[in-house]
């Protein structure tokens, strides 16, 4: 099947297909904040940096989604960073980086071949914690590490669930010839995937068709005929957003494993020592409750926004005193958190989508109601999982009870992702450059050929 080929300018793009910089008030947060971080807290007070700083970026950012006809995912999450370290926290004053030291004397001997020795690396470190530096040339890499730390590993922040855990350090790091290797298998599992999922979708008119409904009669197929075909689909659409974020995390991360096994970055610095971007699938619903849509946000879905969309709610709760570990400051603060990533999701709507019937707000408007209904399966799993222990069910019935409810909440929820992307025009187009479903059934490799 012909795939469409388009001839884009960059106005375009950023218009109609995937929202984008537009002036460069878009970029101001970029200098604004290493700037406002650099100056120490005896010179400006918290208060000080925070009434200037976020003021500016504020603005910037207001004037750059103005000229853009909307917010985009970056920008949004550039404001949401800025709140996050200029409002809700006193960086400077409160984090404290935990940076390892090592002996050098151990560090400088050479183990003989084939000792015991010679299997570690590197000595066992020892940690501390540094606090902001007052020397200008310590200071720099303090800032520069801050800004960048999306999960703050290696930070301690002030959250005793969080500092608790660090240094933060993978269980049983892989070596780095097997991460590396790994990362490969899982691309290109992902590909493979991605492949696959979008053959189904070029003769799946639900994926082409406006007006199609989710629940239509599939396409003949004698193996899945007798299959619910809102399950089929829904399945179609988390296995793409599997295989397109859940299997990319580890590939950019290769260089800096080569760079550490090569000897030329300190151990803080390779991803393959890190805490894991993903957790476990399996141990989602092996648990002694009904849990499953928690577990999926909270163990096993990538935690990269969690503390920048979150910590509005926790701000919140703090200030209207909710008692920690209380089921109201849970469910506010998961409110909030799934509000606000749903705004950053948002952001992947163009002004002006080219493939869409629906309007651009209304693709916002499904995206933001995916987001949050999240909170919703959390207070029902937490409502049905108070019943359930008063019965005693054995965890190996949770597992079951999990799993099915856990699908049976994907068929209800992802239909809704699956109407915005069928107006994005995410199923027009096969995303892989190389089909190998295409070669091997029909010969021809080249999906836009």
């Amino acid at each position: 099947m012909s795939q469409p080929t388009i001839a884009l300018t960059y106005d375009e793009l950023v218009n109609r297909i995937v929202p984008g910089p537009q002036s460069l008030s878009y970029f101001v947060p970029l200098v604004i904040l290493p700037i406002a971080f650099s100056i120490p807290p005896w010179i400006a007070s918290k208060q000080t940096l925070c009434a200037v700083a976020l003021p500016i970026i504020t603005a910037s950012l207001v004037h750059a989604w103005t000229i853009m006809g909307g917010i985009d995912v970056i920008s949004f999450d550039m404001l949401l960073h800025s709140c996050h370290l200029l409002l809700f926290n006193d960086p400077r004053r409160h984090f404290r980086r935990i940076v390892a030291k090592t002996a050098t004397a151990e560090k400088t001997r050479t183990p003989e071949l084939g000792s015991r020795d010679s299997k570690n690396e590197s000595t066992t470190p020892q940690y501390v914690e540094q606090a902001y530096p007052a020397n200008w040339s310590e200071r720099l890499p303090w800032v520069g590490t801050l800004l960048i730390s999306m999960r703050f590993v290696d930070w301690k922040i002030g959250s005793p669930s969080h500092d608790s855990k660090q240094p933060d350090r993978c269980p049983n790091p892989p070596s780095h010839l097997r991460f590396i290797l790994t990362a490969f298998l899982r691309t290109l599992t992902g590909y493979v995937v991605l492949d696959l999922t979008s053959a189904w979708a070029q003769h799946d008119p639900y994926f082409k068709t406006f007006g199609v409904s989710v629940d239509s009669p599939l396409p003949q197929h004698d193996l899945l005929v007798s299959l619910p075909p809102r399950l089929i689909r829904c399945t179609i659409i988390a296995l793409q957003v599997w295989a397109t974020v859940g299997q990319q995390f580890q590939l950019p991360c290769t260089l800096p494993v080569a760079l550490h096994w090569a000897g030329y970055l300190p151990d803080a610095w390779s991803p393959h020592l890190w805490p894991t971007f993903f957790g476990s699938f399996i141990a989602m619903f092996t648990t002694s409750s009904l849990g499953a849509v928690r577990n999926f946000w909270g163990r096993y879905w990538h935690q990269t926004l969690r503390h920048y969309c979150s910590g509005p709610g926790v701000w919140l709760a703090d200030l209207v005193r909710l008692p920690r570990r209380s089921q109201s400051r849970y469910l506010l603060i998961s409110a909030t958190t799934f509000f606000f990533s749903g705004i950053v999701h948002i952001g992947l709507v163009p002004p002006n989508p080219m493939f869409a019937l629906k309007s651009a707000n209304q693709l916002r408007r499904l995206i933001l109601t995916f987001f949050c209904l999240q909170p919703v399966g959390f207070a029902f799993e937490t409502a049905v999982s108070a019943g359930l222990r008063r019965i005693g069910i054995p965890k190996p019935i949770y597992t079951i009870l999990n799993i099915l409810w856990f699908t049976a909440w994907c068929c209800f929820v992802l239909p809704l992702l699956g109407e915005a992307g069928r107006n994005l025009g995410y199923w027009l187009v096969w995303p892989v450059p190389i089909s190998l479903w295409q070669g091997i059934t029909v010969g021809k490799w080249l999906t836009n050929g």
